[in-house]
């Protein structure tokens, strides 16, 4: 069955010019070809990583190992669309998944990107229930994207910028609900993030992480980074996060 699937989506490449969705992608097919937006860029090692959407919200990991970098991948910039064409295929394997696709793009000698006009304006976040996570529902394999209000930053024991003994930073989150969640940023990120923060001149701060990892310590679920996967934006120009501020806006009023 497979086979024969597949000799149909090869005849029906070869009639015409064609690229399809991410979520039909499968290695028993070398012809794909596919429209995408970069939503992030990162080096894992020696490997240059991204992670692509389709106008459908399909997202899939692609791979670009060292010797198949050129001057066409050193200006893949994260926000822009692409088409690519000629790619490998592989499962997906390991404890790092970006996110569920089965498989991941896999770059070979013959792969071939081009600029494209957006297809759209969407962000494509997938944010989850702060509840989910700490109900311990979700599979901590996948990365997920979290949305809130940053309500409290410090060190776990005492609030206050980073110092040069701190090997993480704990930053809480409130969602719409009043839920809370705890996020831990290890030392490649605490001061980035907060010299941010600290220069937030808002009142309110909303914190999106995407691509963050969940992890669990005697049944406490919170939220972390991955590697340099993980994006860390404060009151990011977006519909969600606008949206969030003015809910927070509106109870302070109402308090007032």
């Amino acid at each position: 069955m497979a086979h024969l699937l597949s000799n149909a989506i090869r005849n029906s490449i070869r009639k015409r010019e064609c690229f399809f969705s991410v979520s039909d992608l499968n290695p028993f097919v070398h012809e794909w070809k596919i429209k995408v937006k970069i939503l992030r860029k990162f080096y894992l090692y020696e490997t240059l990583e991204l992670i692509l959407v389709d106008e459908k919200g399909q997202k899939i990991h692609a791979v670009i190992n060292k010797e198949y970098e050129d001057r066409r991948t050193s200006k893949i910039v994260e926000g822009n669309w692409i088409s690519i064409t000629n790619f490998d295929l592989v499962p997906v394997t390991g404890a790092f998944r970006p996110v569920p696709h089965r498989f991941k793009i896999v770059w070979n000698s013959g792969t071939t990107i081009k600029d494209i006009r957006p297809l759209c304006s969407a962000e494509f976040f997938s944010f989850v229930a702060f509840e989910d996570i700490k109900s311990g529902s979700l599979d901590p394999t996948l990365c997920v994207d979290l949305i809130g209000r940053v309500v409290r930053v410090g060190n776990g024991r005492e609030s206050g910028p980073p110092a040069s003994d701190w090997n993480e930073l704990f930053l809480e989150l409130e969602n719409e609900e009043g839920e809370r969640l705890q996020c831990r940023l290890p030392n490649e990120y605490s001061n980035a993030f907060f010299n941010e923060w600290r220069n937030c001149l808002d009142n309110i701060i909303i914190c999106v992480l995407r691509f963050a990892r969940l992890e669990v310590t005697r049944d406490f679920w919170r939220a972390t980074t991955v590697y340099t996967c993980t994006r860390i934006l404060l009151n990011y120009r977006c519909v969600e996060v606008t949206r969030m501020r003015d809910v927070f806006y509106a109870r302070r009023e109402a308090d007032d």
